[in-house]
């Protein structure tokens, strides 16, 4: 990539209407719930330390780290925008988290941590932010414990309400360059390949946030704007629920959500050392 990811993101933390609200969108409530549902179904790990790649979504309202503290003693963020860490920590002071929350300003192209640090790791819509999206997959998974999880969320070209093409058109006019970058969207088969090249095994593909993201999105505008016309709506609170039960209930529509999650368990294989995988994972890819 040719742009300086940590002036971007400092760039996207003080201009993204997003991280900018001041009260949680209704859309933010049924997000969390979808995803902490499926992480509970997908894994039953508890551990001392859990790290979060990106502390975007601690610092706006749908905050799914803090959420997994009932199953870890502390949460490790790594951002690598500073105000959007400070953010995040503000949020966690707020909910009497600070304690058990930590965070460090790094690229997860190339994490701080030693190898075999955290007793889980994930991401949810981050590694794709960057060309080097393997590299990404394959730090996340250094640092874990050997039988440890590693779940990490990503966009998927297969969702029914195309996302990947709204997206491109909206960068195409230049009105998502406050709130993200150009993002890759990933088929099942290619995150599962991905999965297993930097040594994961059993690993599971699924897909979360099956409720249409150009809603989610005017969700978002709107209550930032201080507008509460969908709170009130009942079409659109209708269509939330009923896209949250069919999400919940019926797996096959997982797979045309807008975002693939696939969790597998870091377990080298005879061997061959982590290392060597790496860049096993950039080949499977090419």
């Amino acid at each position: 990539m040719t742009v300086n990811l940590t002036e971007y993101w400092e760039y996207v933390a003080r201009h993204s209407f997003h991280l900018r609200q001041q009260q949680p969108a209704l859309t933010d409530f049924y997000y969390r719930k979808i995803l902490i549902s499926l992480l509970q179904s997908l894994s039953s790990k508890t551990g001392r330390r859990i790290l979060k790649l990106d502390a975007y979504n601690e610092a706006t309202h749908t905050q799914y780290g803090f959420y997994m503290l009932n199953r870890f003693d502390d949460l490790f963020l790594a951002d690598i925008s500073g105000t959007i860490i400070r953010k995040a920590l503000d949020r966690a002071c707020q909910k009497g988290l600070l304690n058990r929350v930590d965070a460090v300003v790094a690229d997860f192209r190339s994490l701080p941590f030693r190898s075999k640090t955290f007793d889980m790791s994930c991401s949810f819509g981050s590694i794709e932010h960057v060309a080097e999206y393997s590299q990404a997959f394959y730090e996340q998974t250094r640092v874990v414990k050997h039988g440890g999880d590693v779940v990490v969320g990503v966009p998927n070209v297969a969702n029914f309400s195309m996302r990947w093409l709204s997206a491109k058109i909206l960068h195409m006019l230049g009105l998502m360059k406050k709130a993200t970058n150009p993002e890759k969207h990933f088929h099942r088969r290619q995150l599962a390949a991905l999965a297993k090249a930097v040594g994961l095994t059993d690993v599971k593909v699924s897909g979360y946030h099956l409720f249409p993201k150009q809603l989610r999105w005017l969700d978002l505008w709107l209550t930032f704007r201080g507008v509460k016309t969908f709170h009130r709506n009942r079409l659109f609170r209708w269509l939330l629920k009923a896209f949250t039960l069919l999400e919940l209930r019926y797996d096959f529509a997982k797979k045309y959500a807008e975002m693939l999650l696939v969790k597998g368990v870091r377990k080298t294989e005879r061997g061959k050392a982590l290392e060597s995988l790496r860049y096993e994972a950039v080949e499977t890819l090419r």
